[in-house]
């Protein structure tokens, strides 16, 4: 009697790590290293949004979410250790850095899909999921600041 307890507590732990193994596969081969469903890309396609968002823009409230969010700690602070690109001429390298892409929409892609295009030189080091953080608001802020020529 004990040896069909103790095979079928093996049989059962063998039946346990291969559906563990199955899982732990199907999750390796579908696993999606972006981690966020981007938008295509191209000069049009964020317009519609952006266009909402620069309607309600108000740089002058960026200021709170830049410090809510820490993204001082890296863009001003972090800038000397190459942790991200300075906010000083942003707009002005925005709109060139990607063409056809305008500024705008340059600045939306990098806080909503980070990964999408790196500045050579800096990590990937952008807070994750700004885009279900942030409020519309608090985005249009932002981007609506960064399109001055005050920031920094």
């Amino acid at each position: 009697m004990k040896n069909k307890r103790v095979g079928l507590a093996v049989f059962v732990s063998a039946v346990l790590l291969i559906v563990v193994v199955v899982f732990f596969l199907v999750e390796l081969f579908s696993f999606d290293e972006g981690g966020s469903s981007a938008e295509p890309v191209s000069a049009t396609a964020y317009r519609e949004r952006l266009d909402v968002l620069l309607a309600m823009g108000n740089p002058a409230n960026a200021e709170p979410v830049f410090q809510i969010y820490g993204c001082v700690a890296c863009h001003r602070v972090g800038v000397a250790n190459g942790i991200a690109p300075s906010w000083e001429g942003i707009a002005e390298r925005a709109a060139s850095r990607r063409p056809p892409m305008p500024a705008d929409a340059y600045l939306y892609e990098s806080i909503i899909h980070p990964d999408a295009y790196l500045v050579e030189g800096f990590p990937n080091s952008m807070v994750p999921n700004l885009d279900s953080r942030m409020s519309d608001q608090e985005l249009a802020d932002v981007i609506a600041y960064l399109l001055t020529p005050e920031a920094q």
